[in-house]
């Protein structure tokens, strides 16, 4: 929003900055402001205060240094300017950054005025021909130190004159002084003439070779968004003479640095990666003895989404069932291997069991024996033998 405000010279000029950030309930707990200004004519901005809830700085080296004061409170601020001068009238711009909360600009147009002093006048008391050809000087009109431009009305028998070709002429002189005011001699001649072109005092400006700095890009803040746990260049480059030094100040990340930092023609230029953890405020601020600018950065903070494969029940019971089935199979196979090399005589019987003891050939001398085994007695029994021969216990 674009405003004008009208003050007298030496009067204090007081320019309001109001604001207000649409969701109330979620008020960011840090809000930065700062006031440039800019000479008419110039694109170049000039800061002269900054401030945020820890600090209020009024910037060095400028045309208010001594003269302006800053008032601020939850719903704006007020920049108060003491002794206005005329070099005063220029465009001052309030500048209010929430970070994630958004930020915006307000224009204010300063306007200065000087009345200017009684005007003088003096008429031509010899006569005034009828006969002439050229216009006829009848009086003149001066107001001095007037801001801006006065402005001079004729009069005659209480009604207004206008120029008019042939009958009116009204030729306006303006003269800037070095004071600053405007001095407006004015003669008043009648006659037919045609009207004369105004006169000027020709200005000389003087341009210094020292400058301030001057951000280059846009001058607005920059806002980002990043995912938590990445790294972010910040990137700041600066005109002016002498060359002016380079700082940062993030705030809301503790791990940053300034990984490029070179100079060229009077050019500087500076980059820093900062790890994003949470939502950060840069600034960067270039300064040297003509003055100082800042370039700030807003990164907002997105939160890193992962991804869980969650455990179904129905799933968790179609392996466990494969298992089951595939142990099943297992058991199966082990079971007909053992099974077929019992049966082929491969694996001996166990304690428990029946072992045939043979040889490869047998004689008719040859006896067979059982032998059984009981815990409560022992005892031997002989079997026929192969000749058909029974024997006693004591022929063994």
């Amino acid at each position: 929003m674009n405003d004008n405000l009208e003050v007298y010279l030496s009067d204090s000029a007081e320019i309001p900055c109001h604001y207000s950030f649409t969701d109330a309930d979620k008020e960011p707990s840090f809000v930065m402001i700062q006031w440039f200004v800019r000479a008419a004519g110039n694109t170049t901005r000039t800061r002269i205060f900054y401030g945020d809830g820890s600090q209020q700085i009024i910037d060095n080296n400028t045309d208010y240094s001594s003269r302006i004061n800053v008032t601020s409170d939850h719903k704006g601020t007020i920049l108060i300017i003491k002794n206005v001068q005329l070099s005063d009238e220029r465009e001052f711009f309030c500048q209010v950054n929430g970070l994630a909360a958004g930020n915006a600009e307000r224009k204010t147009h300063l306007r200065v005025f000087a009345p200017p002093a009684a005007p003088v006048i003096e008429g031509v008391l010899t006569g005034i021909s009828v006969t002439n050809s050229v216009p006829s000087k009848v009086a003149s009109c001066e107001a001095q130190n007037g801001f801006p431009k006065p402005n001079i009305t004729w009069y005659r028998n209480g009604l207004e004159l206008t120029p008019s070709s042939g009958y009116v002429n009204i030729l306006t002189l303006v003269t800037r002084e070095s004071s600053g005011f405007s001095s407006v001699p004015l003669p008043g001649e009648n006659g037919h003439s045609q009207r004369y072109p105004s006169a000027s005092q020709p200005l000389t400006e003087h341009f210094h070779r020292t400058r301030g700095p001057q951000m280059v890009g846009e001058e607005e803040a920059v806002q980002l968004e990043e995912v938590t746990g990445r790294t972010v260049n910040l990137s700041c480059e600066v005109k002016g003479h002498p060359p002016p030094s380079i700082t940062w100040s993030v705030i809301g990340s503790q791990n940053w640095q300034e990984v490029v930092s070179k100079a060229n023609d009077h050019v500087i230029h500076s980059t820093v990666s900062v790890l994003v953890t949470s939502d950060v405020s840069a600034l960067c601020n270039a300064s040297n003895d003509m003055g100082t600018d800042v370039k700030a950065f807003s990164i907002k903070a997105i939160p890193r989404v992962t991804t869980t494969a969650s455990f179904s029940p129905v799933e968790g019971g179609g392996v466990i069932i494969v298992v089951i089935i595939l142990c099943l199979l297992l058991l199966a196979v082990l079971g007909s291997v053992f099974y077929f090399l019992h049966k082929k005589g491969k694996i001996p019987c166990g304690r428990s069991g029946k072992q045939e003891i043979t040889k490869e050939k047998a004689t008719k001398d040859d006896i067979v024996v059982e032998m059984k085994t009981n815990t409560k007695n022992e005892e031997a029994v002989l079997l026929k033998g192969v000749n058909g021969e029974k024997k006693g216990p004591n022929d063994q």
